[in-house]
């Protein structure tokens, strides 16, 4: 994905038609390397909270950080580039697309994601350099 896709897709997602999410889960091992690196990216400590943020029971059978992206896709306007990374949602997840794509989403958060329910766009289009914002734009008006 070169830089002009990247930013076309950060700006579909960031549109409140996607109904975006971010959430992370992990075992409790990598916690605080997750919670430095999100902090260091957002300013922001992350604080645990069952539903965007979630620590791993001692058995579970996972070891690094798995960070999700659920939205709303309208398959006639998805970007072509991120049409192969998106998985339907797990069940009981009332947005229809996922994507669980860890380096992309860690560049996401370098952007203005955030775990939460929905998706700041100020936040985030504040954070786009000057040649991406066409790119960034046409995405967001997917």
């Amino acid at each position: 994905m070169n830089q002009n896709e990247f930013f076309e897709v950060l700006g579909y997602l960031s549109s409140p038609q996607r109904n975006c999410k971010l959430d992370a889960e992990m075992h409790l091992g990598v916690q605080t390397r997750f919670e430095s690196e999100y902090s260091r990216l957002t300013g922001i400590i992350p604080l645990v909270d069952g539903r965007n943020y979630y620590i791993l029971h001692e058995g579970a059978d996972k070891w690094g950080v798995e960070l999700r992206i659920y939205f709303d896709s309208n398959e006639a306007s998805i970007p072509q580039i991120i049409r192969n990374m998106v998985r339907s949602s797990r069940p009981g997840e009332p947005r229809n697309s996922r994507i669980n794509d860890n380096q992309l989403i860690w560049r996401f958060i370098e952007h203005g994601f955030l775990l939460n329910d929905f998706q700041d766009v100020d936040r985030i289009r504040s954070k786009i350099p000057a040649q991406f914002l066409v790119d960034f734009e046409r995405g967001f008006s997917l």
